[in-house]
This record gives structure tokens, sequence and C-alpha cells, in this order.
């Protein structure tokens, strides 16, 4: 089987009407990068990334004549990723991805105008779409591919973001409406009020929801190290299941090491890492026991892989940030695979609702693989054509 042809197209959506903030800022245009390979045997693999590679103005850019063009990530797979790739057996993937991320420290490299960040989302969008691939050729999920025999995951639901004029109270109310449909694990967002007030909000939800709902907690990198140790003293008493983030973007890894020897709260991180170099960071710098490694944002199934190996060696568990669909496979399939990250609604996550006419299923906090080849997935060609700017 040889690669025939590759497409790129980003979809975007306008940002969310409710204006949900975490720490810092608010939650902007909604993305996910789409990639397409196709081969000689009619197979065709599809892929998804989002993340650092696709920031506005990183998906498009706006002409004169008011047409589309895209750039960033989708121009990386289509311009530079392409031509290396085409007349390869797309079964290779671990040869394919070593020489796609050689490109990162070639001679050369950056002479188009692309960054690391646009390289690693478009590897993360072919790898992807290469072990789809892996799964058709082999008539088997992804899950079953990886030697997993379970199909249903574990979910938790993100939530508790600030809103304008949003109470305790109503809190609260959105809180006990995740645990109505079935949710026993909820993520909070802290970080934007004063640690005392983020106290208050989540020993609110604690007391009407009782011990057995597990509660996380995620600071979005809002803390300096003194006030994140604060904070999470203030809620060890609270049975918090993770703290993810914790601190300052400039010291996410010995600064958070200092956090996680200093509370009892198991922290979480891992989302921003980029390859299994910065997990490696995290988890023996940084005292990370929950890694949330995003590989629809960076560097693709193939580095997972890598990086669920150190967990194993570390006695850490992988919860993936984002993109159940795909992820659901990874954590179905492997032994440190602990929960899956999903968010309520289609204001908050348009992808999960539109994106797709065959998915996996979410009922009473789990997701249910599907028994189809590869990721299982369908794509939406209407969102494609509503949402996609081709490459």
């Amino acid at each position: 089987m040889k690669i025939t042809d590759i497409e790129a197209i980003a979809c975007v959506w306008p940002p969310p009407e409710n204006h949900f903030w975490t720490s810092f800022r608010p939650i902007g245009r909604v993305s996910e990068l789409i990639v397409r390979v196709h081969t000689d045997q009619g197979l065709v693999g599809i892929g998804e990334a989002h993340g650092a590679g696709m920031p506005f103005p990183g998906i498009y850019k706006q002409n004169a004549d008011g047409s589309l063009e895209a750039e960033g990530a989708s121009r990386v797979v289509v311009d530079v990723l392409k031509p290396l790739l085409l007349g390869e057996d797309p079964l290779d993937n671990e040869r394919l991805w070593e020489n796609m991320f050689r490109l990162n420290h070639q001679r050369g490299w950056a002479t188009a105008g692309w960054g690391r960040p646009q390289i690693m989302t478009a590897i993360a969008g072919v790898d992807i779409a290469l072990w789809d691939l892996k799964g058709k050729a082999a008539d088997m999920p992804v899950y079953k591919l990886l030697g997993g025999t379970r199909n249903t995951v574990p979910c938790y639901i993100t939530g508790g973001y600030y809103q304008e004029g949003k109470t305790i109270s109503d809190l609260v109310q959105e809180c006990e409406t995740y645990a109505d449909m079935g949710y026993n694990a909820i993520k909070l967002k802290i970080g934007g009020v004063s640690v005392e007030e983020d106290v208050a909000r989540v020993s609110a939800v604690r007391q009407a929801l009782g011990p057995d709902m597990d509660l996380m907690l995620d600071v979005n990198e809002g803390y300096d190290v003194p006030t994140a140790i604060r904070a999470a003293r203030l809620l060890e008493p609270l049975n918090i299941r993770w703290l993810e983030e914790p601190v300052h973007w400039y010291d996410r890894v010995a600064g958070l090491g200092q956090v996680a020897a200093s509370t009892t709260i198991p922290i979480a991180s891992g989302e921003n890492a980029v390859h299994r170099w910065d997990a490696r960071d995290l988890i023996m710098q940084g005292g990370v026991k929950v890694m949330q490694f995003d590989c629809t944002r960076n560097s693709g199934v193939t580095e997972c892989l890598k990086v669920a190996s150190l967990c194993a060696m570390q006695n850490v568990r992988l919860a993936p940030h984002h993109d159940p669909q795909i992820h659901g496979h990874l954590v179905a399939a492997l032994p440190v695979g602990e929960i899956l990250e999903t968010f309520p609604t289609a204001d908050r996550d348009p992808i999960w609702a539109e994106l797709f006419t065959i998915r996996p299923e979410i009922h009473n906090g789990e997701l249910t693989l599907l028994d189809r080849p590869g990721w299982g997935i369908e794509l939406n060609e209407d969102t494609l054509n509503a949402r996609g700017i081709w490459a």
C-alpha cells in the first residue's frame, strides 16, 4: 500500500456566545485540523489535530477580496509533509514519524516560515491518520490493534467555567446537572478569583454532591508557586482527585515539582507537552502523577505510546486532554489509561456535536467505542463544507 495524496482541512467555529473563562483567558474560536491520507488501495485515513500550531491567524488569512486562505499547520501538512510522504507505505508509522520529526532539527527547517508549533501540530494530524489506516488495513478498531480488550472508557466532564453573573448557587446547579447526566467525575476551573473564593466555590460543590463525586480542579497555569501551595493545602480536605496545571507557564516543571512535594493532592499536567522529553521532565522533575499528553495537539499516537511507556515505568496514570474520539482508543487499550475529558454542550464543544456522522457515544459517564476499523468515525461532509478551509 502506498500514499497517493494528503488533504488538510482547517475547520473553524466562532467563539462560544456564553464567554467561558478559565483563570486568565476566555475560550476563543474552536478549531480542528482534519487530515485525510489517501492510498492506492482506496483506503483513506482520518486524522485530527488542534493546538499551538493552529492559533489565529495560524489557521487562515483573509485576502483582500474577502476569500480565505489556509496557513499554519494545514499548510505544513500539504506543503512540507505531503511531498515527504507521497509514495511511502502508510503502515511504516515509526519510520515516517521520525522523518517528519527530523524536520525540527534539520538545516533549513524554518526557511519556509514555519515554526516548530506548526510542524508538531501537522505531525499529529498526519500520524493519527496513519493509525486510522493501520486499523482499516487490519480491519480492526485501533484499541484492538493496540491490544485492548475493553470497549468502554470512563469519562469526566469539564465545567465550572467563570461566566459573567454566575454565582456559587449557579455553579452548584450546573454540577448537579452533570450528576443527573450520569457523570461521577467533574473537573472545575479555578484560579480566576481569589484562592478563598475558589475554595468556597469548590466546597459548595462538594457539599452538594457528596463524597462519592470525584472533583478535579484545573488552574490553567493561573498561580505562582507560593499561591499554588497555599491553594492546594486549603483544598486538601475536600478530597480532590487531581490539581491540574497549577503553576504559571514559565515555571511549569521545577515550580510544579515544588507544589507536588507540598501537597497530598495528585498533580496533573502534560496537555502542553510537545513530545516524550517534555513528558519525561514533567514526571521526573515536576512530580506529575496524572499525565495529560494530548496526541491530537502534538506528535500523534506514535509518540503518545512512548509517553505511556514512560508513565508505566513511573507509576503515572494517562488521562489525555481533549478529543475523546481519538484518545478513547488509547485509554481503552493501555494499562495506564485512566479517564477521558468531555465537554457538556455544543456551545462549548461544537466539534463533538457537528463534525461527525458516526462517532462513539457517551452515556452515564462512559464512552463506548465502536467496533469499526480504525477510529470508527465518519466525518460530516456538510460540516466540512460549511466550516472547512482547504489548504
